[in-house]
């Protein structure tokens, strides 16, 4: 690990309800060449934090917009008490943070506007897992999520992923990438029932090609 990045996550979450996940935002230019500080800490620090999730967001994008200071990111904030999401792209057409009614959002390593084929595919299947699901079945849920997660199909002609991964763009149009020198290792499920009941389950490839599950399980704490 780097020097001075010990301590970031790509994904944290804490049992007031807050979490959160960073985003690489792929061969988006920099206006900069200043020294960038680690995008590890922006979920950490907020689920740590005693700002909203919008205040955060806020506060951060006037800080980098000026500056600078990170490398291109898609920083995402969750309030698994009431659902609601905020999000917040660094890239230089942004106007700062957003907000969606959806029931189902999708977020890659592309620009918000502009999609990969995979996510656009991706929210699709999702919608079909997650329909009329019962909380008695939520291992059959699990089972199902980490299914689809292990997908290879390639989802193409993508001109915007082509656009910004020129060199190597088919292998990466899969939701999960398998490569000679880049793998997908990593699957995180975040579940949250009407209970404030949390799941949280990690399945990870080891270096033997076997894949080791993790489950924890714990209640929110309700706001005052």
């Amino acid at each position: 690990m780097e020097p001075g990045k010990e301590g970031g996550t790509w994904l944290a979450m804490s049992l007031t309800g807050k979490a959160g996940v960073v985003l690489n935002l792929s061969n988006e230019a920099s206006s900069t060449n200043i020294p960038k500080q680690g995008r590890g800490f922006l979920v950490p620090n907020f689920v740590t934090s005693n700002d909203s999730a919008l205040s955060y967001l806020d506060k951060l994008y006037k800080k980098n917009n000026e500056n600078q200071i990170y490398n291109p990111f898609i920083l995402v904030l969750i309030d698994l008490q009431n659902a609601d999401v905020k999000y917040l792209s660094s890239s230089h057409n942004s106007t700062g943070p957003n907000s969606s009614q959806d029931n189902i959002l999708g977020f890659g390593n592309s620009g918000l506007d502009i999609p990969y084929k995979k996510v656009e595919a991706g929210k699709e299947i999702f919608k079909n897992i997650v329909k009329d699901i019962k909380v008695s079945r939520q291992m059959t849920l699990i089972e199902e999520l980490l299914k689809f997660l292990k997908s290879k199909e390639r989802y193409l002609p993508d001109p915007e992923l082509q656009k910004r991964c020129s060199k190597g763009y088919k292998e990466l149009s899969s939701i999960f990438v398998s490569t000679d020198g880049y793998c997908t290792r990593t699957h995180s499920i975040l579940l949250v029932n009407g209970n404030n009941e949390l799941t949280f389950v990690e399945e990870t490839l080891m270096p033997n090609l076997t894949w080791k599950r993790q489950i924890f399980s714990n209640k929110l704490i309700r706001k005052n």
